[in-house]
């Protein structure tokens, strides 16, 4: 009997050492308010087109600023002067707010603001600038939504990664057959980053990721540098029942803001971007019709929600 009862004892033991190890609890992911980011795409909209130089941008600079004021998140601007295709100097500006900065071990998600100054892909008007609510405000308003979702969640606040929110500018006035053009903001803060030194874990970039029907395929320099950052928005639009917005097939490479932050500091950056099967960009992409008309409340909140579940399993891991 004394040996059945150690022998029952030490099974247990044995048990516990499987079972009865306290686990790190899941945290409830907070909800993305689609409603609000709509909202901010149409207070983006009424701004006019926003493109450097010009009172619009100025305004626009401003509004994100107080936004991100608004909710509490901490905002560095950095104002610098870069040159276009065309030769000309511009002013640019961009925006890196930082929730818990106090935090080593970091995220980045970024988004341009800016606006492209002519309508080269459009029949009409051609030298006026576009507004770019797709391009260049679905970003802006998703970053916000995240800003807003992890600003107010008790869950946020007691993991240990930080997020950083980079809002790049002069990502728009460039040149196709030129592609270091483009991203003139992005470029200028990959070589002085603010905060000085800057590292983070990975990052993901935002850009025309609210039109309707848009899906999220897998940008093949993201897949070249990282993969591992693919693989992980994957599982988490999965276990959020979102992985059919992310189909498998390939894209690009595309340069994107992504591009120069990668190639600059090595951080591992995705591409968000909507692009079909065949390479076309929406068809309302740099013309007078990329409006609010277009844009997708649901999707807006599928590349949010999937994000915040992301940050979350990553810091879980």
């Amino acid at each position: 009997m004394k040996l059945l009862l150690i022998t029952l004892f030490t099974l247990s033991i044995s048990a516990c050492d499987f079972s009865c190890k306290p686990k790190k609890t899941e945290l409830a992911a907070p909800l993305f308010n689609a409603d609000y980011a709509f909202e901010k795409i149409l207070q983006y909209e009424k701004l006019g087109p926003k493109v450097p130089g010009t009172p619009e941008h100025l305004k626009a600079g401003d509004w994100i600023v107080a936004e991100l004021k608004a909710l509490g998140i901490e905002a560095h601007e950095q104002k610098a002067e870069a040159i276009n295709f065309d030769g000309n100097k511009i002013p640019v500006r961009n925006i890196i707010a930082s929730f818990r900065p106090e935090l080593k071990k970091r995220i980045l998600l970024s988004a341009h603001w800016d606006n492209r100054p002519f309508a080269d892909q459009d029949h009409r008007d051609q030298k006026k600038p576009i507004l770019g609510v797709n391009d260049g405000g679905s970003g802006v308003a998703v970053l916000m939504g995240i800003a807003k979702a992890i600003s107010t969640s008790n869950s946020f606040k007691s993991i240990n990664t930080g997020v950083d929110f980079a809002f790049w500018d002069a990502e728009d006035w460039g040149n196709p057959s030129k592609a270091d053009s483009y991203c003139l903001g992005s470029q200028y803060w990959a070589k002085k980053p603010i905060p000085e030194n800057y590292k983070a874990e990975f990052g993901i970039n935002y850009d025309m990721v609210g039109r309707i029907g848009s899906v999220f395929p897998i940008e093949n320099y993201s897949l070249e540098h990282a993969g591992s950052v693919i693989k992980k928005l994957k599982e988490a639009a999965k276990k959020i029942g979102y992985q059919d917005f992310f189909p498998d097939y390939r894209i690009g490479p595309i340069v994107d803001d992504h591009y120069f932050v990668t190639e600059g500091l090595g951080i591992p950056m995705v591409d968000l971007i909507y692009m079909t099967p065949e390479g076309r960009f929406p068809p309302e992409w740099h013309t007078h019709d990329d409006t609010s008309e277009f844009i997708s409340r649901d999707v807006m909140k599928v590349v949010g929600q999937t994000t915040i579940q992301t940050i979350l399993d990553f810091d879980g891991e």
